[in-house]
């Protein structure tokens, strides 16, 4: 009922000018040449293909969570040379297992007060890490 009262509000009153609608709108379409189009490679940092060390870290992180990307390995790295080395220097996930690595940074995590991203990146490249070492 209400819909049908708004139409009503909205019709064109008799002697007022309407705009057709009978001919739609058409846009028209532009081919741009390849040599226009910029470089998509030159807006990455590093436009440079992966050396093999960092593609089978990257297949490693993959195994460990789907969808990890470089950036991820990228951070976790920072996250522990930097946050975690700041209170008790960088520990070495190499000389843990997998397991007793998984509870440490459980158990750090909130007290390095890590976001859940930072604590993902974190635990995606050192599992990488210990992945790609056996």
């Amino acid at each position: 009922m209400g819909s049908v009262m708004l139409l009503a509000q909205c019709a064109v009153k008799k002697g007022s000018k309407s705009v057709s609608t009978n001919n739609p709108v058409t846009e028209e379409i532009v081919e741009v040449p390849p040599s226009t189009v910029p470089n998509p490679g030159a807006l990455l940092k590093n436009p440079q293909p992966l050396s093999p060390e960092k593609q089978q870290m990257l297949a490693a992180a993959e195994e460990v969570e789907h969808g990890a990307t470089q950036y991820w390995l990228n951070q976790g790295k920072e996250i522990l040379n930097n946050q975690c080395a700041s209170c008790h220097g960088a520990k070495d996930p190499l000389k843990y297992s997998t397991e007793n690595w998984v509870r440490h940074m459980s158990r750090m995590s909130p007290k390095a007060k890590l976001s859940e991203d930072q604590a993902k990146y974190l635990r995606v490249y050192t599992l990488a890490l210990i992945k790609t070492a056996k």
